[in-house]
């Protein structure tokens, strides 16, 4: 297996997974579609391995990352207002989530691992374009979570 993409029925997720396909990739996707959307994957599903599941199952994520070369973390919880409003369960899928794919993908030696964080890690900085030089000014507990996922990330890839 090539790829797996998790977050793969969401907007952004999606658009990668039939893209991927369309090029020639085996993808497995793992989406416990809180957010995402099987239908977003009609026009490719006959040509893809769909998981059903949670990033915050490890027995799930080992299952998805087995024979997998390379990840794309796509899924998350994207919401600052709900990271606020559930800064628990936010973390659990934002943090917890990464940390069980990351763990499990260094165990089942995945080539390389793709994370998607977010602008919000940057604060409300007012300099346009931003790029990874810029200094990170979390203001959020969704900023928090994805700076800190990002970190891990480093540590392990």
């Amino acid at each position: 297996m090539d790829f797996l993409v998790t977050g793969g029925a969401g907007f952004i997720g999606s658009a990668v997974v039939r893209r991927l396909s369309q090029n020639g990739f085996s993808v497995r996707v793992l989406d416990n579609l809180s957010t995402g959307n099987i239908s977003n994957l009609n026009e490719c599903i006959e040509r893809i391995e769909m998981l059903e599941g949670d990033i915050c199952d490890k027995d799930v994520v080992r299952k998805a990352v087995d024979k997998v070369r390379y990840v794309l973390h796509l899924a998350a919880l994207p919401s600052v207002i709900r990271s606020i409003e559930k800064p628990e369960e936010s973390s659990m899928v934002n943090i917890e989530g990464t940390l069980n794919l990351l763990v499990a993908a260094k165990e089942a030696r995945v080539e390389r691992f793709v994370f998607s964080s977010s602008s919000s890690v940057y604060g409300n900085d007012p300099v346009l374009p931003r790029n990874e030089d810029v200094t990170p000014h979390p203001i959020s507990p969704y900023a928090i979570q994805k700076f800190t996922s990002e970190l891990y990330c480093k540590i392990f890839y």
